[in-house]
């Protein structure tokens, strides 16, 4: 007799790389997950949250959930967690469109979302397994935010305890009511979105929550047969002996900590009694993301391994260079650049010293091209806003009593306003009409 449980989590829909989103990595990497799901053939496929990125997702991205969704209820019951990304009201909305689109088999609900983590709202279900011959008894344990800790505690004393004391308390609640009236053909899933002690994390999660001060303990997990966990997107075992559970984590690698992250599914065998048989199933869909570091002759030699990729560099330069981009992306034609960051040295260390000589001074290109990448402004745009500004500065300059961009810009810099792309071609501009009016 055995139960088969498919993990997946924290698919993040609407995740940007940058201003590029990822629709066709999505899209492909929720076709690989349901055909995975098809070969396994499992009784119950758990979603451990984070179906989203963020509480308001595009209606491109729920549709595309709601397709993913509706096709691993064809092949098993599913049941989907919110985590911290995600709103009651938003799979409420998936829940309805699943419904609408016929994810209703002879009655049964195919795929249920757990959203509430009130004692009245637990998700406590039952589904058969290997042909009736076991049931799969699932408690599902939404997200609890610190600052929105909504759970009915009758102990006064609980208002003031800790994050990981108040969630020790739900857990144990879940635990009651999942292992009760529990018989030797019972097999105990424990479904949560949480921070568990000793986890590590992606750090492309949320910082609040994974700090210390909000992680559930180890030693707390209920003792059942498999803890299908998300938040945390780097796949890993967590938890303490006696507490079989793993991170699903994340799909697709979702930011360059992630880089060096082998994407997975997992796929869980469970005979009562015994532990799980637990096996990763690799993901390969989705491009890389891959930081390169160094000199342009350094990275030049790394080139021919990065393929079609999303590419962050950080290049070693001795002067400021105008054509980064355009040498970056003539060794890498089949990547996308979405970050060039460079790194001279003592650059990071300059400060304005009032005693120094003006000739000690950075100029206003050097200030420029530190200032503007920090504010959104890199790459081919960074090179054509300082050609523009070059150009500016090379026009024949009448009698002028200052040079009224060379000011601003200076004085914008030091002051350390937030000046982006946009603000700077309205102050090129507002230069221009200066130097204009001052010809006249």
């Amino acid at each position: 007799m055995t139960g088969r449980v498919f993990h997946t989590s924290d698919w993040h829909l609407g995740r940007q790389i940058g201003h590029h989103r990822r629709d066709t990595e999505f899209d492909a990497v929720l076709t690989e997950i349901v055909e995975i799901a098809a070969e396994f053939q499992p009784d119950l496929i758990v979603h451990s949250g984070d179906l989203f990125d963020g509480p308001r997702p595009s209606l491109d991205d729920m549709r595309r959930a709601a397709h993913a969704l509706r096709r691993l209820g064809d092949i098993a019951p599913v049941v989907v967690v919110a985590g911290n990304h995600d709103t009651p009201y938003v799979l409420g909305f998936v829940d309805y469109l699943l419904t609408d689109m016929g994810t209703r088999t002879g009655g049964q609900v195919r795929v249920r979302f757990a959203t509430e983590a009130r004692p009245d709202g637990l998700l406590i279900a039952e589904y058969p397994a290997d042909g009736g011959e076991l049931t799969l008894r699932v408690g599902a344990l939404p997200y609890l935010h610190p600052n929105r800790f909504a759970y009915d505690f009758t102990d006064p004393a609980a208002a003031t305890a800790t994050y990981a004391e108040r969630i020790r308390t739900v857990q144990a609640d879940v635990y009651g009511r999942l292992a009760a009236g529990r018989g030797p053909r019972d097999v105990l899933v424990f479904a949560a979105h949480l921070f568990v002690e000793g986890a590590t994390p992606s750090y492309s999660e949320r910082p609040v929550s994974i700090s210390s001060d909000y992680a559930a303990g180890a030693a707390d997990m209920p003792a059942v047969d498999y803890g299908a966990l998300g938040h945390i997107h780097k796949p890993q075992r967590v938890g303490r002996a006696g507490f079989p559970a793993r991170y699903a984590g994340s799909p697709l690698q979702l930011d360059f900590g992630e880089s060096r992250d082998t994407k997975s599914v997992v796929l869980v065998e469970i005979v009562p009694g015994k532990p799980p048989r637990i096996e990763l199933e690799p993901l390969t869909s989705g491009r890389r993301l891959v930081q390169l570091t160094g000199t342009l002759e350094e990275i030049a030699l790394q080139a021919g391994r990065v393929g079609d990729a999303w590419v962050k560099a950080l290049v070693d330069v001795d002067v400021p260079t105008t054509s980064l981009a355009e040498a970056l992306g003539g060794m890498l034609p089949d990547a996308t650049i979405v970050d060039i960051e460079e790194r001279r040295p003592g650059a990071e260390n300059r400060v304005l010293d009032r005693t120094a000589s003006t000739a000690d001074l950075p100029g206003v290109e050097d200030l420029l091209r530190e200032y503007l990448p920090k504010r959104g402004t890199a790459g081919p745009a960074l090179d054509h806003v300082m050609a523009t500004f070059a150009d500016l500065r090379a026009e024949p300059d009448p009698a002028a009593p200052a040079q009224f961009a060379e000011e601003k810009l200076l004085a914008a810099a030091i002051a350390g306003e937030d000046l982006d792309g946009v603000g700077l071609a309205g102050l090129l501009t507002s230069a221009a009409t200066h130097r204009s009016e001052v010809a006249r």
